[in-house]
Parts: structure tokens; sequence; C-alpha cells
């Protein structure tokens, strides 16, 4: 009798952890040493813009992935996922995309804070293994510097006026508004068919306020791709909305009720020994009295050189602004050029270089802050700032 109640006791523990999700650890050990150099600006800026080197740990996470079989093809999904900067002592927490969903031959729902379409584009078409100095948000959807933040719409909002520079972050997130991951978010992802795939994302307004400051944001971002054997091609279109319910302006320089736009087109091709990439993404700020856009474009590409090496480069060009509070002299040059090497499946050595130079009035009004390197920025902007850097790193994925 004792035997069979202990079979019964293991059978049972046998069923039960067959009922478990299946889980998956991973993450990426990403570090490098900086060597960067500021020059030019005007005035106090000039004063206060050094050369220093640094130690970043660029794209660092670890994460936390699994499902579990509810039968009929229906799946739950879930994902922790944290920065891991490990070079400064910082915690982890869920900044990057964690969420949980179902999917199945429907596709997926996904609730939590996740990677919009237009962010996804744009990383996708990087040349890059990861994130760095040389990441293509050094210049894209930032309207003159106008919408760079590390925290979504959660920046946007509460920075002071709609640009947030920190002359002392020499390790910021500098992304732009869209090119963050967005918090309080579902989306869907559609099956794939034959190549082509949609997704929608919606942000909540669960900042909504009352009272004559008031805010309510919201945001969507909508996204179609086509991915096909050699063939990458995808567009995306997102728009962000801040309004003040009573009327009253968002801030000295947003309106009542202020839309910012974005839109992006671009592809790749992979010729097997090398790749060529390029995007076109078009920013647009309207309400009453605001009216500022801005055109950006890049091409990029890679070479294999052996069988475990290849050159990257791109090139990137910010538009000057074209609005009514616009100015000649406001976009932005930025050039990046490197190696990697792997020494196996995942472990890689690398090494860029990367040159931005801000036109001469990128700090004329109100909308003006300049372009930075987006992750791990020098944390500069202003008159003619350039900013170079040498990058040699070290990445690992596990």
């Amino acid at each position: 009798m004792q035997k069979k109640l202990i079979a019964l006791a293991i059978a049972g523990l046998s069923g039960a952890a067959f009922a478990q999700s299946n889980v998956t650890i991973y993450g990426v050990a990403d570090a490098s040493f900086d060597v960067i150099n500021i020059s030019g600006g005007s005035g106090s800026l000039s004063n206060n813009t050094p050369n220093f080197t640094r130690v970043s740990t660029n794209g660092s996470l670890i994460g936390f992935r699994g499902t579990e079989n509810l039968g009929n093809g229906l799946n739950a999904i879930f994902q922790f996922e944290s920065d891991a900067k490990f070079d400064n002592g910082g915690s982890l927490g869920t900044s990057r995309d964690s969420f949980v969903g179902l999917s199945g031959n429907f596709g997926k729902v996904l609730l939590g804070t996740l990677t919009a379409p237009t962010r996804a584009l744009a990383a996708r078409l990087d040349v890059n293994a990861g994130e760095g100095i040389s990441s293509n948000t050094a210049v894209l959807g930032k309207l003159g510097g106008a919408l760079s933040y590390g925290d979504g719409l959660k920046g946007f909002v509460t920075g002071s006026g709609i640009s947030q520079f920190n002359a002392n972050g020499r390790s910021n997130d500098t992304t732009s508004v869209f090119d963050s991951r967005h918090k309080n978010a579902i989306a869907y992802v559609s099956p794939s068919f034959s190549g082509f795939q949609a997704t929608a994302a919606y942000v909540a307004n669960e900042n909504k306020t009352e009272g004559t400051n008031a805010i309510n944001t919201s945001a969507y971002d909508l996204g179609l791709t086509y991915d096909n054997g050699p063939v990458y091609i995808g567009g995306t279109y997102a728009e962000l909305r801040v309004k003040n319910d009573a009327g009253n302006a968002v801030s000295s320089v947003l309106p009542a009720d202020t839309k910012v736009k974005e839109a992006r087109l671009g592809g790749m091709y992979d010729f097997g020994v090398a790749t060529i990439r390029a995007i076109y993404s078009r920013t647009k700020l309207e309400g009453s009295g605001t009216d500022v856009k801005q055109n950006v474009w890049g091409l990029g590409g890679t070479y294999n050189v052996t069988t475990n090496g290849r050159i990257t480069a791109q090139y990137y060009s910010a538009n000057d602004l074209d609005g009514t509070t616009a100015d000649d002299n406001t976009g932005a040059k930025f050039y990046t050029i490197g190696y990697e090497h792997s020494l196996s499946k995942r472990t890689m050595l690398k090494a860029n270089y990367a040159y931005l130079k801000n036109d001469d009035k990128t700090s004329s009004n109100g909308l003006h802050g300049g372009y930075d390197f987006g992750y791990n920025s020098a944390g500069f902007a202003g008159d003619e700032i350039k900013v170079s850097g040498l990058q040699l790193g070290l990445r690992h994925a596990f």
C-alpha cells in the first residue's frame, strides 16, 4: 500500500512538471572601451565639452522567456528582459521587451513593454551587431534633437518642454521617442503569409489627469514587412498625441493638442557575402501655430572579408527642419565604419568608428537640441558640435 502511495505521488509530481512553462534564460554581455572626442560649439557649451574615455556596456541584457502549450494550437507566452549595465552598477528590472500574451494560428497578442514596428524596422536595417556608438538612432526620428528620450512616452511628457538633454549624462539612452520601447502597450502580430507580416501596437493613455494642467497622451504604431529569402522590405507609420483636455498649452513649446507623426520605409538585400540597406523616415510635429517636418535618410552595407570577419559601414543624413519655426542648417551628418570578427558562434570582437556633425543652427530655437550618438551617447549637443568616437569591444551571447 505504501509503495502504491509513493508511486502515485511521483506520478503527480511528474504531471505537475509537464504542466509548467518551458523557460529559457538568455542574454548578451557586450562591453567596449570608447574614446570620445568633442569639438566645436560656442559660448558656455564649448567650455563644457571635454574629450574623455569610458567603458560602455551597450545593449547588454538578461532575459527569461517561456511558453506553455494550452492545447488546440494555443500557447501562453511571456518574456521578462532587462538591461544589464554592469559598467556602473545599474540594477536589473523589466525595462526592455517584457510582456505576457497568447499565440496561435491567428498570430500573437502581447501586453507589456514592447518594441513597436517603427523601432523594429530601424534596428533591423542597422548594420551593427547590437547597440553602441555606431547605431543609426543617432539621428533617426529626433526632429533636430527635440524628440530625444530614453523612456518612451514618459520622457516625452515629463521632460522640460520637448527637449531633454543632460549635458553630464555620458551613458544616456538618447534615442528618439519612436526608437524607444513603449510601456503600457498592447500589440497584435499577424502570422507570416508568404513573407508578409503586419503588426499593430497601441500605447494606452494611462497618464491621463484632470485640471488646467491635465495631460492626455496616447500613441499607435503600425507596420507591414516582407521578409522572404534575400529580400527584406518594411514600412511603418506611428502617431503620438499629447493633449490638454482643458485647452491649455502642454508646455512653453507644445500647444494644447499636439501630434507627432513618424513614417518610415526601408529595405535590405542579402547577397550572401554582402548586404545593402536603405531607410527613409519623415517626422512631423503639428499643433496650433506649430508645423515642423524633417526628412532623414540612410544607406548602409556589410561585406564578409573572411569566413569570420565582416566590415560594416553606414551614412545617415538628417535634413534641415522645414516649418514655421525652423531654420536652415539644422540637420546633421552621421558616418560609421567598423569591423566585426567572430571568435565563435557566440563571441565577437568588434571595432567601430563613428563621426557626427551637427549643423550650425541646431540650438537656435526651442525645437532644436542637436543630435548625438543614441545609446551610450556623449550627451552633448549644440551649434556645430562634432562628436567622434572609437570603440573597441567584446560581445558574447548566451
